[in-house]
């Protein structure tokens, strides 16, 4: 009980002084998640990457499957990451391991394989919380603590979540089921987990990655059911917002709709709001970079996540750095809205994780 009580007051007290005391510049680096190439650290991206990590312009690295060899040279890279923070908040090192299709971690490089959630959906929820504790726990030990799942997309239309079997089925209220043992099994193991992709992305015909996603005329408002029971059960920590167009509600994607972002605070969220990768076509072919970083911190967007999975670009974060600095000046973001996402994605990073 003590060692509990001095370690919330120890949150409480840092988060606190990070509040006080980071500059504007370090509050911007803290709401960008970057991929980067190379899988050690002596690799020219990850030596990139790590003086983006110790100087604060970066909050988050994403690891993809090009960042993987062998278990062995994992762990020591992304323990060296994560050591490299110095002063600043602690790092996410996060992850897609869904499970199925989308695992960046796999038996062919030495690590385990999971089922898709569609498989996972067919089970029990005690074998389903007990293969993603499996799945959690190996992530923790390779220091990855964010998991960017799970999908809470209902299985409806032939695209690109059902085709792939990532859904856990056309039930809303199946899925947020096993979506909560998904997330409760990566909690047991310190690990964060968003909901993706808000506000729901089964009824859209084409795959973002590579071009617009209108949704418009098969959403249905079914799709909102997951997010709303994860969300009123304070299961949730963080929410993905999708590329799907739903001109009921805006012309614009989700991810540049402050319309779709003001919806999912509406339904009662109030931790971090992540968006989908904004180098994804549905984004890159129709907005240019200065264009889509200041409509997605104005929509609501915590952080800013870019893959340079489809665009590689190095320099990413300090672009997005320059572009929110002169928006700022220019006064077309605020600064109060920077604080707002800072302080919430803050507070998550010194959350106690039961």
């Amino acid at each position: 009980m003590i060692p509990r009580l001095f370690f919330a007051l120890f949150c409480v007290f840092a988060i606190a002084q990070a509040q006080k005391t980071a500059p504007i510049e370090k509050m911007i680096g803290q709401m960008i998640a970057i991929g980067f190439e190379g899988e050690n650290p002596n690799d020219e991206g990850a030596i990139r990457v790590i003086s983006q990590i110790k100087k604060g312009e970066i909050g988050s690295a994403v690891i993809y499957a090009k960042n993987v060899k062998d278990p062995t040279r994992l762990r020591f890279f992304l323990e060296t990451l994560r050591a490299s923070i110095g002063n600043n908040p602690p790092l996410w090192i996060m992850i897609d391991q869904e499970g199925g299709i989308i695992t960046r971690l796999n038996s062919k490089k030495g690590f385990s394989d999971y089922p898709t959630a569609a498989k996972i959906g067919e089970g029990s929820l005690d074998t389903a919380y007990a293969t993603y504790r499996d799945l959690a726990c190996e992530l923790k030990g390779y220091a990855i603590n964010f998991n960017l799942a799970p999908v809470v997309d209902l299985a409806r239309d032939q695209n690109v979540i059902s085709n792939d079997k990532r859904s856990f089925g056309s039930d809303p209220v199946k899925v947020a089921k096993y979506a909560e043992r998904f997330i409760k099994a990566h909690d047991s193991c310190g690990v964060l987990t968003t909901l993706k992709h808000f506000p729901g992305h089964g009824s859209s015909k084409n795959d973002p990655h590579f071009g617009s996603s209108d949704a418009t005329e098969n959403y249905e408002e079914k799709e909102i059911i997951p997010f709303e029971i994860l969300i009123k059960n304070k299961t949730a920590h963080s929410v993905m917002i999708s590329h799907i167009v739903d001109r009921r509600f805006d012309e614009l994607p989700a991810t540049l709709s402050k319309k779709h972002i003001d919806r999912l605070r509406f339904l009662g969220f109030e931790g971090v709001a992540i968006s989908d990768d904004l180098q994804m076509g549905a984004i890159a072919q129709n907005y240019d970079l200065n264009e889509s970083v200041i409509k997605a911190i104005d929509a609501g967007n915590d952080i800013l996540l870019f893959s340079n999975m489809l665009i590689n670009d190095p320099e990413i974060a300090k672009k997005v750095l320059a572009i929110v600095k002169k928006a700022i000046s220019d006064g077309l973001i605020s600064e109060s809205r920077i604080i707002e996402s800072y302080n919430r994605i803050i507070a998550l990073k010194y959350k106690r994780l039961n």
